[in-house]
């Protein structure tokens, strides 16, 4: 994809925030009582939309659009209309389920995930997310109240991008981040001609509602998710409130030289493209270690796969990340030069060097984080409050409506493997957390429309 679809770097300005605060209201008790979500529905629920559809290798495998994320789709619709909520599909396939409120004039808020999964995935990546939100919204019907505002349970479509490159596609389409056209062209990494609007068709999920912010807005957006990450198992934390992300750039980049005998060619006439790149490996390793940062090389292909012939063309791809624009920025330039020298001197050509996907260093709105963490504070939790080191959906609802979100402990810091394990307390802690935070946030649309 060319970097221009994107039409902009997501850095955010701080809103206006709700009046009155958060604060004012973090110790009130809520007029639904001490709801609880039930640990082991949930954890029920994760493992059985696992079970009947993608579980593989102690994991998941549920590609974007494929026969598994239909099952997983269509059991989702299903139990949604159980509860009664207002359920729709729109033209990027993300199904919204929503619960009505006291006030349904107002958007609803939204708490949202994915349902799909990397290759060779885990149980809790993304479907923890909306898996949650189902749950939260089967508590506040079950308690026979309804919340000032609409709730909206949202599975976005491709989040992991792992089939239909890029990630966050559907959140970005909303946000207008995306071109709707462009990214129902998209096509699959593996036979490079089926479309996603191919596939969403195929399926039955090419729905008619605009996607956008605009078709389907919300008064705020919360997700949970696995960190992916060590640091809160490290510290014995219940809980993460995250209140940023760190900034990411993601290049796909070819380097192209010649082919000719391994056995024959002496070393100095060579121009090994394998060479070349081994090198920008070398570099991305020691860049992401000195900087404080990450950097990693993926998708890694290399041509022709042939015993006795000198590599000519090697394509692959590259993410950075780093909390500080101006490091991250500073990142970006010394990897595209270096990689330009690699090319001059070991005789090769550049041929792609395309920035993909990339978005600034943000912060999530300070009402919508303390909401989060008054939750977290009021329920006992040990919690940490914490920056997101990779992109979710959230960080397009972020563009245009307060969000937040929640992380709960994963076991090695583990993440986009069979072996990715949250407990079935880690799940319900977060759950409870969101669950709080949800109804916080309720209540200060509450004050604010009947003030």
């Amino acid at each position: 994809m060319a970097a221009v679809i994107f039409k902009s770097n997501l850095s955010f300005v701080a809103r206006k925030t709700l009046a009155p605060s958060v604060s004012a209201f973090q110790r009130r008790a809520s007029s639904f009582g001490a709801l609880k979500v039930s640990q082991d529905r949930l954890w029920d629920n994760i493992h059985s939309t696992c079970d009947m559809a993608g579980a593989r290798d102690g994991g998941l495998r549920r590609l974007s659009c494929d026969d598994n994320d239909k099952i997983a789709r269509d059991w989702f619709a299903n139990e949604v209309k159980k509860l009664g909520c207002k359920y729709e599909v729109d033209a990027m396939g993300c199904q919204w389920a929503v619960l009505p409120g006291e006030n349904n004039k107002i958007p609803p808020i939204g708490v949202g995930s994915h349902l799909d999964s990397v290759q060779s995935g885990g149980k809790f990546d993304g479907p923890l997310g909306v898996l949650t939100g189902l749950e939260v919204a089967k508590v506040i019907k079950d308690s026979g109240k309804k919340t000032y505002a609409p709730i909206a349970v949202i599975n976005w479509t491709n989040e992991e991008g792992a089939r239909f490159p890029p990630a966050c596609m559907a959140s970005a389409v909303w946000a207008g981040e995306l071109d709707l056209e462009y990214a129902r062209k998209c096509t699959d990494t593996a036979d490079k001609k089926t479309t996603i609007g191919d596939e969403l068709k195929r399926i039955g999920y090419l729905g008619k509602k605009e996607c956008s912010y605009k078709a389907s807005p919300l008064s705020a957006h919360f997700e949970i998710h696995i960190e992916q990450g060590p640091r809160l198992e490290r510290e014995g934390k219940d809980v993460g409130v995250v209140d940023s992300v760190q900034g990411m750039h993601w290049f796909n980049a070819g380097l192209r030289g010649f082919t000719r005998h391994a056995d024959t060619t002496p070393m100095e006439m060579r121009h090994d493209a394998l060479a070349g790149a081994a090198k920008i490996v070398l570099e991305m390793q020691r860049l992401g270690r000195q900087t404080g940062g990450m950097a990693t090389v993926s998708l890694f292909k290399s041509q022709p796969q042939n015993f006795c012939n000198i590599p000519s063309a090697v394509d692959f791809s590259f993410s950075m990340q780093h909390p500080d624009k101006a490091t991250l920025d500073g990142m970006k330039k010394h990897i595209e030069e270096f990689i330009h020298k690699v090319a001059a001197d070991d005789g090769l050509k550049v041929a792609e060097l395309d920035c993909i996907y990339s978005y600034d260093p943000n912060s999530f709105d300070a009402d919508a984080v303390a909401c989060v963490e008054a939750s977290a504070k009021e329920q006992g939790f040990n919690y940490k409050k914490l920056i997101s080191h990779t992109a979710h959906d959230s960080l397009y609802t972020n563009m245009h409506v307060p969000t937040a979100m929640v992380f709960t402990p994963c076991r090695d810091g583990i993440s986009h493997n069979p072996l990715e394990y949250a407990s079935p307390e880690n799940c319900s802690v977060g759950a409870q957390t969101l669950l709080g935070a949800v109804l916080k946030f309720d209540d200060l649309l509450r004050k604010k429309h009947s003030g």
